[in-house]
């Protein structure tokens, strides 16, 4: 009986020493992630081809202010010996004022560039694409690790309950959470809610459209209403202008004048 006494403590320190062994600091999680991303990326690096290589280079270098530099100096340098303003025989006024020479060297240049630039761009959004499956995935992966977490934590609380233990109250979004969507549904889910937004915002402009054509209707409406009273009006008025008129030969007819009214 001792002998048993003194290999239980024996081994509980074996244990204790064996699991402080084997105890990983956070720093160090740290670091063989950032190792292993490393790795991605120079695996990455190496897998260029040469055109992308030089791509690169040229990309990174004209996105630097020693490329902004030497532009300056280069562009300063072309324009003083072509102006007269820097006179060096035999090499001054190669190319004057509007310097042509100078913008079909820039043109291409930029043709060149951007060229370049696009490669760099489609590698790199080649990349970002794979890095966004890898999220994708990783989150996929997340999400089923939380779903079952969830389940087994159910489970739990329900033998721990039957064993009147606790008392944890049903909670129905637990069934619902249990079950682990599948992207379809969840992209079908995300396509229904914009196709629900677009038709409220193409309501709401319906609406906004029908108010503004109901009320230009309405100033429609108004505006022929004017143009009817006016109409009328103006006939009153040259009934009465008639009338006048009338009146008026008539004065002239017994006064012995007779030359005609004009009505204008």
């Amino acid at each position: 009986m001792s002998e048993q006494v003194v290999e239980r403590p024996r081994r509980g320190r074996a244990s204790s020493s064996e699991a402080s062994d084997e105890r990983v600091s956070q720093s160090q999680i740290i670091r063989r992630n950032i190792s292993a991303i490393s790795a991605v990326q120079d695996k990455d690096d190496a897998a260029r081809t040469f055109s992308e290589r030089v791509s690169d280079l040229v990309t990174r270098f004209s996105g630097s202010m020693l490329f902004v530099w030497l532009h300056a100096l280069w562009f300063g340098l072309w324009i003083l010996l072509n102006v007269g303003l820097l006179h060096i025989p035999h090499v001054s006024e190669f190319d004057p004022f509007p310097f042509g020479l100078l913008t079909m060297i820039v043109s291409l240049e930029a043709i060149f560039l951007s060229t370049f630039v696009l490669i760099s761009q489609n590698r790199m959004a080649r990349l970002s694409e794979r890095r966004s499956e890898l999220d994708l995935h990783v989150n996929l992966l997340a999400e089923q690790k939380a779903t079952k977490t969830l389940e087994m934590l159910d489970i739990i609380a329900k033998q721990l309950s039957q064993l009147n233990r606790f008392d944890i109250p049903h909670d129905p979004e637990i069934e619902a959470l249990k079950v682990s969507p599948e992207p379809q549904d969840v992209l079908h889910v995300l396509k229904d809610a914009v196709q629900n937004k677009a038709e409220e915002v193409k309501q709401a402009v319906d609406e906004v459209v029908d108010e503004i054509t109901g009320e230009m209707e309405a100033v429609r409406d108004e505006v022929k209403e004017a143009k009817e009273d006016v109409s009328q009006e103006m006939k009153e008025v040259r009934k009465k202008v008639e009338v006048v008129a009338q009146e008026v030969d008539e004065i002239k007819e017994r006064t012995g004048d007779h030359s005609p009214v004009s009505l204008k």
